[in-house]
């Protein structure tokens, strides 16, 4: 339990930027000191470990040279050895010869050979060799030996104390601990501070963000000065605000329109079901009250299916099976639906479409029945409504053109609105929704193309669906 509540405190602990940070710099001048400090040692080890070796050559050398001097006279030798010894303090000279053994020495007392531990090692050729001996604890020798070739060989040896070098060093190391520690803490809380002074227009940020409400979906956060590493998220976070903002008022529209349509047949139903309940009323007029409200019924009907299928298809996993269809068929089978309206109003289609399009079946009828509902209403008797295709690159375009009363140049920008309806293209009132040309920009948009709608007053309307084209055909997009 107390390891579980460690590790969860440690966890909450290490979840803060700043502490992180302030670890991670903590480490890094830890690593950095020590990295400076054990190079520094090793420099210091290797520099006295060389004086003291350029010592004992020396001495060797000095040594070597009076021995030749003096080869025959061995109170000579004796005299030059305590000479060389007594130079430096702390060096220790001694000459061996087998049989013979020691044949001069440089002090009275020498403790590599009179304690304890007596010196035992000795070279085995003739070049020169160094070791380090240690007689106590704190009793450390650095010793260097030289065997010379002779009748019989003669070796030299020369040790110097390193005692002093040893407690010198053990300073140093604790002297470079005591730093390192004191590193630490002061790298721990100068970079927590720092790293705390950083993170400080994150807090900010975040406390923007927090005080934000739909009714400050307008306000920017990029426009204060964020350093570089936030003005990107910055950036990006008026974008989102932005693209909410425009969803957040495209609903409330939305949601105004749905009410004031609703409405409408809402009262007049309620305006006749009044009316008829006011007073004793003959069957015909009940019928005729009753035939009334069922157009409002479906009306009704009609509406809450397209805003179904709106709201399905905004939804962003919304995936769509597009075979490849024979637009002329296509197009055929919607004139085919339409042609009784169409020859009751005296109006011709005109069905000059060819040519493959990726598209849904059901999508793509859909849409091409509702250009064609609006272009019969809004088309005179006499006129014409014709459904070409044009190949553009990477493009297929079905456009729909009539001959009808056109849409005002301010009506055009909001066509493709939910609910909007051009008081000049509204010819037979009641009959629409005002959610088809909404619908058929939604399907477009799930197909990956795109609506466009060009119209003049008195001269007629063209609507072009673009498809985008699919380059190799594949088994499951077989036509129909």
């Amino acid at each position: 339990m107390f390891l579980k509540d460690a590790t969860e405190a440690f966890r909450r602990v290490t979840g803060s930027i700043a502490v992180r940070l302030t670890l991670w710099y903590a480490l890094l001048s830890v690593l950095l000191i020590v990295a400076a400090g054990g190079t520094l040692y090793w420099v210091l080890v290797e520099q006295l470990q060389q004086v003291d070796s350029q010592i004992l050559s020396s001495k060797i050398h000095a040594v070597h040279s009076a021995l030749g001097r003096h080869a025959g006279n061995a109170a000579a030798l004796r005299h030059e050895t305590q000479l060389e010894a007594s130079t430096i303090r702390g060096v220790f000279i001694w000459v061996s010869r087998p049989p013979v053994g020691i044949i001069a020495r440089g002090r009275d007392f020498n403790p590599l050979l009179d304690s304890s531990r007596p010196f035992t090692k000795s070279p085995n050729t003739l070049q020169k060799k160094e070791w380090k001996w240690k007689i106590h604890d704190h009793d450390h020798y650095l010793v260097m030996a030289q065997r010379f070739a002779g009748n019989p060989s003669t070796t030299i040896y020369v040790a110097i104390s390193t005692t002093q070098n040893a407690q010198f060093l053990a300073i140093y190391r604790r002297a470079l601990l005591l730093a390192t520690t004191l590193v630490l803490l002061a790298a721990v809380a100068a970079g927590y501070l720092i790293a705390r002074r950083a993170m400080r227009p994150v807090a900010r940020l975040a406390q923007i963000i927090d005080g934000l409400s739909a009714r400050q979906l307008h306000r920017r956060v990029a426009d204060e000065p964020w350093p570089s590493e936030l003005r990107n998220l910055a950036t990006n976070f008026d974008r989102l605000l932005g693209r909410l903002e425009t969803s957040f008022n495209r609903i409330s529209r939305f949601s105004a329109d749905i009410a004031h349509e609703l409405r409408t047949p809402l009262h007049i139903l309620r305006g006749e079901a009044e009316i008829a309940l006011s007073r004793g009323r003959s069957p015909a007029d009940y019928q005729t009250c009753i035939e009334s409200a069922m157009e409002e019924y479906g009306r009704l009907s009609r509406m809450v299916d397209a805003l179904l299928f709106l709201a399905r298809a905004e939804q962003p996993d919304a995936q769509l099976d597009t075979p490849l269809l024979d637009s002329r068929e296509e197009v055929a089978a919607v004139c085919a639906f339409y042609q009784a309206m169409a020859d009751e109003s005296d109006i011709t289609l005109v069905n000059k479409a060819s040519g493959p399009v990726a598209a849904n079946p059901g999508l793509l009828r859909r849409a091409l029945s509702n250009l064609l509902g609006n272009a019969l209403r809004h088309t005179p008797a006499g006129g014409q409504i014709s459904i070409r295709t044009a190949i553009q690159p990477s493009l297929l375009q079905i456009i729909v053109s009539d001959s009808g009363s056109g849409i005002a140049p301010e009506d055009l920008p909001h066509v493709f609105d939910r609910f909007y309806c051009a008081d000049a293209a509204r010819l037979r009132q009641g009959q629409g929704t005002g959610l088809g040309l909404a619908i058929v920009r939604s399907i477009m948009q799930l197909h990956g193309g795109e609506a466009t709608l060009q119209s003049e007053l008195g001269t007629g309307t063209t609507v072009t669906l673009s498809f985008p084209i699919i380059a190799a055909e594949t088994p499951a997009s077989q036509p129909r």
